[in-house]
């Protein structure tokens, strides 16, 4: 596929030959992007991380594509899949995901990622036979106007959102010792064994929740990592849990989930558990810890995490389109 305007080139990718300039494309969008290098929500991967990505895709060089001026590399976009809800009922998402070096914003590169990424949705659509329940996916923070304007001008809507926090610590650089759980919760120290009934009571907790899913507990258990986890228990059953994890190559920590089980809510139970999370981090040295939640979550958690010191950083939307052939590029 070419873009005439900029003489810009689709071409298909070779994993192992492009790497380095599907880097580089990362490399100038953290450098000239104006997107926040720390974020959590929408972090910039490691070269392990990307050349991991894309190892994990079910089709390396037709799941992705790289958009080429005079042999440059000016753009990189991906897609993917998950059913949320119930196999047999759930809505197919085709996430698409692109990235485009800041010279060339406004300059059609984009609009011409996200046709491709229609086309190649469609035919995964046919192959996979859901084209009942599919839908397009994207996303954009409200901090990238430009790939908004481009969402919606292309048809997406969207559909929920997620809002990024950040908590830098009180003035003295430590928090005090937190008290114990209420309702006669303990504190256990985790081991392998205690991750599938903590998958299980997360899992549980987002039942009733829309837009979820596709969460694997062997995913969930491989990148487990729970020094600092927080793990609430009554007799043998899990109760709550706050996963926290020291923070990587000078990032900040994070607590990547914070959930109580929903017959222990309203009862100060995840606060405490916020609370030791975070003491156990400054512990360590953690002068930054953030986190992320929905927009719209129906629990207001969001007035927990401002209670504590979290400040709001960024909302990061959800876009999405009802499937249907995509149209000419």
């Amino acid at each position: 596929m070419q873009v005439a305007k900029e003489r810009i080139v689709l071409r298909a990718c070779a994993p192992e030959r492009d790497l380095p300039a599907i880097l580089g494309v990362w490399v100038a969008c953290r450098e000239g992007g104006g997107v926040d290098r720390a974020s959590v929500v929408e972090p910039y991967p490691t070269p392990r991380e990307v050349e991991a990505a894309m190892a994990a895709m079910a089709d390396p060089r037709r799941d992705q594509v790289l958009a080429e001026h005079e042999g440059s590399v000016v753009g990189h976009a991906t897609v993917g899949w998950w059913r949320e809800g119930d196999a047999a009922g759930g809505t197919a998402v085709y996430l698409h995901r692109g990235r485009v070096v800041p010279h060339w914003w406004g300059r059609g590169v984009g609009t011409a990622l996200v046709r491709w990424a229609e086309e190649r949705i469609a035919a995964l659509v046919a192959a996979h036979g859901t084209a009942a329940r599919a839908c397009f996916a994207a996303n954009a923070s409200d901090a990238e106007p430009g790939a908004v304007e481009l969402l919606t001008g292309l048809g997406y809507r969207r559909v929920f959102g997620v809002t990024e926090f950040e908590w830098t610590g009180p003035a003295s650089g430590r928090t005090p010792p937190p008290a114990a759980l209420p309702g006669g919760a303990e504190l256990r120290p985790v081991t392998a064994d205690h991750y599938r009934p903590v998958w299980e009571m997360v899992r549980a907790a987002y039942a009733d929740t829309p837009h979820v899913g596709g969460w694997d507990f062997g995913a969930f258990a491989a990148g487990a990592e729970p020094a600092h986890w927080q793990v609430a228990w009554e007799g043998g059953e899990v109760v709550g849990a706050a996963l926290c994890v020291a923070g990587r190559e000078g990032g900040p920590a994070e607590v990547r989930e914070l959930s109580v089980r929903k017959d222990r809510r309203r009862r100060g139970l995840g606060r405490a558990l916020l609370l030791h999370g975070l003491h156990a981090l400054t512990e360590r040295g953690e002068r930054g810890v953030r986190l992320f939640t929905g927009s719209a979550n129906p629990y207001r958690s969001w007035e927990l995490y401002e209670s504590v010191g979290f400040r709001r950083l960024a909302e990061f939307g959800r876009y999405r389109k009802a499937f249907g052939p995509a149209a000419p590029a």
